[in-house]
C-alpha cells in the first residue's frame, strides 16, 4: 500500500499513461487506415488491429513489467531501508506478495488504461467480444510472470541500476525471442490442426480458443500446455524470490526442492504432448528432441541447486526439534548429498519415463527397431553424463568451492568435455593414412557421440554393416562417466560429512568452554558471598581462573574457526557460532 500510494502520487504517471494511450492509439489508426484504403472487408481490418494492439502491448507488458518490479527490493536495499522493512516483522513469503502485487498492480493499470484502445478491433468485426476478452485475460497472466521475472532478478541485486540494467537486458532479449518462437512459430502449427485460425495470426490462442472444436487434441494443446506454461515458470520465479530474501541461516532449500519435485511430473506431461500429437513417422525424432530438452532442464537443475549448503544450521535444527518436524520434511531441507541424489533420481526417472514411452509409441511402426535403438543410444548417455554433471557439481561444493566459481567450472569443464574430443578426432583424422570416420571413435567421450551413433544405425538400414567397435566406444564411454560421477558424489558425501562433524565437535568444545567459564565464576561468587568479602589473594585466584576459562574459550573458538575455514563456500554451518545460546558472552 506504501508503494502503490507512493507511485499514484507521482506527477508524471498519469502524463505517462496519457502518452502511451495517445500514441498507440495514433499507431492502431495508421494501421487500420492503410488496411481499409484498398477497399478491404472491415472484418479483415478488425483481425489485423486485433493482432497489432495485442502484439504491441505485449511488448509493452514484457519490458515494463520486469522494470517496473526491479525497483521494488533493489530500491529498498539501496535506500538502506532493507533493515527497517526485516524489523517490521514480515517474513520472506509476506514481503514477495507484497512488493509482487505492487507491482503488478501498476503494471495492471497500463493495461486498463489500454483497454479502449483494444476494443476498436472489435468495432470492425472479425473477431468476436470473447475473444477481445481472453486476449486482455491472458495479457493479465503474461503480466504476472513478468512482475515475477524483475522481483527475481532484483532480488538478487544490490543497486537499482545494476538490477533496471539487468532486468531491461534479459526482458530485450527473451520477450522478443518468444514471441517469435511461440507467437510466430506457434501460429504454424496451430493453423495446421485448426484451419479456422489464421496462419499470421501471432496472437492464436484467444482466437484457437474460440474457435477450434473440443477434443483430445484441443484439450493437451490449448489447455494443458498453456496452464503448465504459465504456473511452472510463475512458481519457480516466486520460491527462488523468497530463497533470494531469506537469511542464509534459514531453510532457502525445501520451497526449491518441492518446486522440483513437484514441477517434473508436469514438465514430463508437456513432453508428452508433442510425442502423441505428431505424425506416428516423426515420433522418433519428437521423442529424441524431447529427451534433448529434459536433458537440459536436468543440467539447470544441477546449476541451480549448486548453491545447495553442506547441512543444516544449528537455527533450522533446533527449529526442527521446537516443531517436530518429521523425516519427510528434513529429507526436503537443506543438505548438499540429499539434494544432489534427489536430482538424480527424479532427472534419470524422466529420462527413463520419456525413453520407454517413446519406445512404446514407434513400436508398431515398420522401422521401429531402428527408431527405439536411437532412442536408446540417447537415453542411456543422457543417463550416464547426467550422474557424472551431479557428481562433479557435488564434489566442487564440497570442495569449499563457492557457487559462482563452482558453476563458472562446471560450465567450462561441460564445454571442454562436449568439444575437445571432436576436435581431437578431427586432428587425429587429418592426420592419419586410414580416413577419417576410423578416429571419430575418439570423440566417444563427448555427449554428442550418442547422434554419431545413431548415425551407424541409419547407415546399417541401407545395408552398410554396423562397425560394432564404434558403438561399443560409446557404451564404454558411457560407463566411464557413471563411474566417474558415482565416485565424485561418493567422495562428496563423504568429505561433507567429515566437514559437518568437525564442524559440531568444535562447537561442542566452545560450548563445553563456555559452561566451564560459567561454573568458575558461579563457585567464586557463591565462595565470595560465604566468606563475606574476598581477601586480594582470592581475588587473584579468581581472576587467575576467569584468565584460564578465557583461554579455554578462545582456544575452543581457534578450533570451531579452523574447521570452518575447510569450507569457506558453505554459509549455513560457518554461520552457527556460540554465541547463539550463550546470550553474547563471547
Amino acid at each position: 500500500m506504501r508503494e502503490l500510494r507512493q507511485s499514484a502520487r507521482l506527477g508524471r504517471t498519469p502524463w505517462i499513461l496519457l502518452a502511451l494511450t495517445i500514441t498507440i492509439a495514433l499507431f492502431l489508426c495508421a494501421i487500420g487506415g492503410i488496411a481499409s484504403s484498398d477497399h478491404v472487408n472491415p472484418a479483415r481490418v478488425g483481425s489485423v488491429l486485433f493482432q497489432a494492439f495485442f502484439s504491441i502491448a505485449y511488448m509493452v507488458v514484457v519490458i515494463v513489467g520486469p522494470a517496473v518490479a526491479a525497483n521494488g527490493i533493489a530500491a529498498e536495499r539501496e535506500g538502506r531501508t532493507w533493515e527497517a522493512v526485516l524489523l517490521a516483522g514480515l517474513d520472506a513469503r509476506a514481503l514477495t506478495r507484497g512488493k509482487f502485487l505492487a507491482a503488478y498492480t501498476t503494471i495492471a493499470l497500463y493495461i486498463v488504461t489500454l483497454a479502449p484502445v483494444g476494443a476498436l478491433s472489435f468495432l470492425f468485426g472479425g473477431v468476436t467480444a470473447t475473444e477481445v476478452v481472453t486476449a486482455f485475460g491472458f495479457l493479465f497472466l503474461l503480466a504476472g510472470l513478468a512482475v515475477a521475472f524483475g522481483l527475481a532478478v532484483s532480488s538478487l541485486m544490490e543497486s537499482l541500476r545494476g538490477a533496471l540494467v539487468t532486468t531491461l537486458a534479459l526482458a530485450v532479449m527473451v520477450g522478443p525471442f518468444l514471441y517469435f518462437v511461440l507467437g510466430v512459430g506457434g501460429c504454424q502449427v496451430i493453423h495446421e490442426n485448426w484451419p479456422d485460425v489464421e496462419r499470421e495470426a501471432p496472437i492464436w490462442l484467444p482466437l484457437a480458443l474460440t474457435r477450434a472444436d473440443f477434443g483430445v487434441r484441443y484439450a493437451m494443446i490449448l489447455l494443458l500446455v498453456p496452464t503448465i506454461a504459465i504456473l511452472v515458470p510463475g512458481q519457480f520465479l516466486y520460491t527462488v524470490t523468497v530463497a533470494n530474501l531469506t537469511s542464509e541461516t534459514d531453510d532457502r532449500s525445501t520451497g526449491l526442492k518441492r518446486w522440483y519435485l513437484f514441477s517434473t511430473p508436469a514438465i514430463l506431461a508437456l513432453a508428452f504432448v508433442p510425442m502423441v500429437l505428431v505424425a506416428p513417422h516423426h515420433r522418433g525424432e519428437m521423442t529424441i528432441i524431447c529427451e534433448c530438452a529434459l536433458f537440459t532442464l536436468t543440467l539447470f537443475a544441477a546449476f541451480l541447486f549448486a548453491r545447495e549448503p553442506l547441512g543444516p544450521s544449528r537455527r533450522v535444527r533446533v527449529m526442527w526439534e521446537r516443531q517436530r518436524v518429521g523425516a519427510i520434511a528434513r529429507f526436503f531441507g537443506p543438505g548438499l548429498p540429499r539434494t544432489m541424489g534427489l536430482v538424480v533420481v527424479v532427472s534419470l526417472g524422466t529420462l527413463a519415463a520419456t525413453g520407454l514411452f517413446g519406445g512404446y509409441l514407434v513400436s508398431n511402426l515398420s522401422f521401429a527397431e531402428g527408431k527405439q535403438t536411437h532412442i536408446l543410444f540417447v537415453t542411456s548417455y543422457a543417463c550416464a553424463f547426467l550422474v557424472f554433471v551431479v557428481g562433479f557439481v557435488a564434489a566442487l561444493r564440497a570442495r569449499g568451492s563457492s557457487v559462482l566459481v563452482t558453476r563458472i567450472v562446471t560450465f567450462g569443464v561441460l564445454f571442454l568435455v562436449a568439444a575437445v574430443p571432436w576436435v581431437a578426432a578431427a586432428i587425429g583424422g587429418a592426420l592419419s593414412s586410414s580416413g577419417e570416420r576410423e578416429w571419430l571413435m575418439i570423440a566417444a567421450p563427448s555427449p554428442f557421440y550418442a547422434f554419431y551413433m545413431m548415425d551407424q544405425v541409419r547407415e546399417y538400414a541401407t545395408g552398410v554393416p554396423i562397425p560394432m567397435n564404434r558403438i561399443f566406444a560409446g557404451f564404454a564411454a558411457e560407463g566411464m562417466w557413471t563411474v566417474v560421477g558415482l565416485g565424485l558424489f561418493l567422495y562428496a558425501r563423504g568429505r561433507t560429512a567429515a566437514l559437518l562433524d568437525a564442524h559440531d565437535k568444535a562447537v561442542a568444545r566452545a560450548e563445553e568452554a563456555l559452561r566451564a567459564e560459567d561454573e568458575a565464576l558461579a563457585a567464586a561468587n557463591a565462595n565470595a558471598m560465604h566468606e563475606g568479602a574476598a581477601a586480594p589473594s582470592d581475588d587473584a585466584d579468581a581472576t587467575a581462573t576467569s584468565s584460564a576459562s578465557g583461554a579455554s574459550v578462545l582456544a575452543a573458538t581457534s578450533d570451531a574457526s579452523d574447521a570452518n575455514a575447510e569450507h569457506a563456500g558453505d554459509p549455513q554451518p560457518t554461520s552457527d557460532a556460540p554465541s547463539d545460546d550463550d546470550g553474547g558472552r563471547s
